[in-house]
C-alpha cells in the first residue's frame, strides 16, 4: 500500500487559504484585498466583496442616522476574512472598512448633451 504525503495547505497573507480565496472569487467575482498597519507595526490584511444594491441600499439608509452604523453594516455584509484582530478593535476595523468605502465610491462619468 503506498502512502502519499497529505498535501500542504498553502496559507496567504491574512491566514486565509488559497481554497478559500479562489471559492469568494468564484462566488462573488471580485475580492477586494486591504492592508493596515496595528499599533505594532504588524501588517494585518482583510479580503471584502463589493456590496450590491441591497447592501448598498442599506448603508444608505444606516447612514442616515449613523455614520459609523454605516460603515458597520459595510463591514458586516462585505468583510469575508482575514487577520482576526482587525474584526476584534474597533479602531482598525473603522479605518479598514473606511477605506474600503472610499474605494466603492461611484466612479466619475462623463456627461455629454448632444
Amino acid at each position: 500500500m503506498k502512502k502519499t504525503a497529505p498535501e500542504k495547505t498553502e496559507v496567504l497573507d491574512g491566514n486565509i487559504t488559497q481554497a478559500q480565496l479562489n471559492q469568494w472569487k468564484f462566488k462573488h467575482n471580485k475580492v477586494v484585498k486591504l492592508t493596515i498597519k496595528d499599533d505594532d507595526d504588524t501588517t494585518l490584511f482583510a479580503y471584502f466583496k463589493k456590496p450590491d444594491i441591497s447592501i448598498r441600499s442599506a448603508v444608505l439608509q444606516a447612514s442616515k442616522m449613523d455614520e459609523f452604523k454605516a460603515l458597520e453594516v459595510l463591514f458586516k455584509n462585505c468583510y469575508l476574512g482575514g487577520d482576526g484582530k482587525i474584526e476584534q478593535e474597533d479602531d482598525l476595523r473603522l479605518n479598514i472598512t473606511t477605506a474600503f468605502s472610499d474605494h466603492i465610491q461611484p466612479k466619475p462619468v462623463k456627461i455629454e448633451i448632444l
